[in-house]
């Protein structure tokens, strides 16, 4: 029988087919939205251009200890609709690495990122560059003496350098730079975040400093504002001075 066709894909995939299907797209990564250890986050607009049955996919993560969610608003973009673009599919890791796994991976297996390997393909296109290089994080500012008051003094980040349209901070050996701009927009989601050892008291200690955390609609959050994703993290957002969002993430 002919597989049931639905509009943007064909349906009646096997447990393998829709293994490869998820194995074969792009997650979104870390900073778009908060994803539990272990998990990757699929977009479920990805999947349905990659040709799978969204129902069906789902049926199929759920079955193996994931979920599909909404991204939460804060990690919305401004024109985001109502239908299931922001909606996503948290698949467990092994589940993705496990493509060609077991018998049918024959008795030697095949070469990483070769039809039938047992880990989860590269992206295709020229190999990396950038591998080795430090990362330069960029923040845009409107007044550079309250990013100094609010990055150096309130944040405890040491300065590094100073110039008439930008100041640099040492975060734990990742250059910050905030940088001076006529004028911006802020994102409604996060721009930049720190893993931080306890959550908790860290929160405390900047509130005590003045800081104020968010609060959000849809998501439960204890009396310090800190939300406890399903796969165990704890995040908590604040805004810098010029409405950037910042996070704290506890795994």
């Amino acid at each position: 029988m002919a597989p049931r066709r639905f509009a943007g894909g064909v349906s009646a995939m096997d447990d393998e087919e829709i293994r490869a299907l998820l194995a074969g797209i792009e997650p979104l990564q870390g900073g778009q939205m908060p994803i539990p250890p272990n998990m990757s986050a699929l977009s479920v607009s990805d999947v349905v251009k990659a040709g799978g049955d969204p129902d069906e996919v789902e049926a199929w993560v759920k079955g193996r200890l994931g979920w599909a969610k909404r991204v939460p608003v804060q990690f919305l973009p401004p024109d985001a609709g109502d239908d299931r673009s922001p909606m996503v599919f948290l698949v467990p890791d092994k589940e993705l690495a496990a493509v060609g796994g077991g018998a049918a991976g024959g008795a030697g297996g095949a070469a990483p990122g070769a039809p039938g390997s047992s880990s989860r393909p590269r992206s295709l296109g020229p190999p990396p560059v950038l591998e080795a290089a430090d990362l330069v994080a960029f923040i845009p500012t409107k007044n550079l003496t309250q990013a100094k008051a609010f990055y150096g003094t309130m944040l405890g980040l040491p300065m590094e350098g100073e110039s008439p349209i930008a100041i640099t901070f040492d975060a734990n050996g990742t250059t910050l730079r905030t940088v001076l701009v006529e004028r911006f927009t802020p994102f409604p989601f996060t721009i930049v975040g720190w893993t931080v050892q306890d959550i908790g008291a860290t929160v405390t200690e900047l509130t005590a400093r003045g800081i104020a955390f968010e609060r959000f609609d849809g998501i439960q959050q204890d009396p310090l504002g800190v939300w406890q994703s399903p796969g165990g993290a704890q995040v908590a957002w604040f805004k810098d001075p010029f409405g950037n969002m910042i996070s704290l993430t506890q795994f």
